[in-house]
């Protein structure tokens, strides 16, 4: 065979269509082999197919509870926060810079905690895609710490925020760091 009759022939077998040979034209999913070889198939929505008025029932079955308990929560942090020797007036003169721009901002109007804040800390939590809680639990953990250091006599530093117990992204304690030492709270 020449050359050029062995590039028509590969370009002639790819321009034909493949045959698939499946008994079904669908996959299935094998049986569980740790059970008896039955295959169980549950309608999780059978029971609000009789009776609909089940999705109408506003009774949340103690999520109530749990809210008022987690605002009861925040509301001892606040106090706790109330407790050290901060001035939170300077939110109101001040505009401190939040150097975050890698993720679209969250909505947290609907959380709960929102009305907790100052409007300058609900952009920043917004931001950092914070909830309240988080940045109130932060808040009071990174301005504990700065108070302790200074009885100590040492400078808190970004690296000691860092570490103040907080459960979240380094990177976001430290814009924190940042806002709060722009309002002379650390």
């Amino acid at each position: 065979m020449t050359a050029k009759s062995q590039t028509s022939t590969i370009l002639y077998y790819r321009n034909i269509p493949r045959k698939h040979f499946r008994k079904q034209p669908y996959p299935m999913r094998a049986p569980d082999s740790s059970g008896d070889g039955l295959v169980y198939r549950i309608n999780i929505y059978e029971i609000y197919a009789k009776n609909p008025s089940l999705l109408l029932n506003n009774n949340n079955n103690g999520f109530h509870n749990l809210d008022t308990q987690k605002i009861d929560n925040l509301n001892e942090l606040v106090k706790d926060i109330d407790q050290l020797p901060i001035d939170h007036q300077n939110l109101n003169y001040k505009t401190p810079r939040i150097n975050w721009d890698r993720t679209k901002s969250l909505d947290i109007s609907q959380e709960v905690g929102y009305n907790l804040l100052h409007e300058k800390e609900r952009i920043l939590c917004s931001k950092l895609r914070l909830t309240p809680s988080t940045y109130l639990k932060a808040k009071y953990n990174i301005l504990k710490a700065a108070q302790k250091y200074k009885i100590e006599g040492k400078d808190f530093k970004k690296s000691d925020a860092q570490k103040a117990g907080i459960k979240f992204n380094v990177n976001k304690a430290s814009v924190l760091w940042n806002f709060f030492n722009q309002l002379k709270w650390v």
